[in-house]
């Protein structure tokens, strides 16, 4: 694989990540505004639950994107024969690249729910 486009679909997948964090940060405020107009006990323990949820995504991005990030690292630093990445780095970035995959799959899942959820909670 050419080390450019590995170079360039690196990045792309830390801007996924990124682009998770950011949204999972505006769910978090949004959140938080709605705790501070209407207070039930059965929405207190689903944020209370939404809220360790977000925690976890967050560490599971977190390492995921340090990972991702010692590869893009790792990619620049390896000499390459006419620009060709070694396959062991080809393997780890399809590895990262489906684990990304995944948390995007996922976490549009989530999100559709948790909007659905403030949604129905604001009426």
């Amino acid at each position: 694989m050419n080390k450019e486009i590995v170079l360039q679909e690196i990045e792309s997948l830390v801007r996924s990540l990124d682009f998770i964090q950011e949204e999972q940060a505006f769910i978090k405020r949004k959140l938080s505004s709605l705790l501070e107009n209407m207070v039930m006990h059965d929405f207190i323990e689903w944020a209370e639950d939404l809220q360790l949820q977000i925690i976890n995504r967050e560490t599971a991005i977190k390492l995921l994107k340090s990972d991702i990030v010692a590869l893009r690292n790792k990619t620049k630093a390896t000499k390459s024969i006419n620009n060709i990445v070694d396959a062991s780095l080809v393997l780890d970035f399809k590895k990262y690249k489906q684990q990304v995959v995944y948390l995007e799959k996922q976490f549009m899942i989530w999100k559709n729910d948790v909007n659905e959820r403030f949604d129905t909670t604001l009426i």
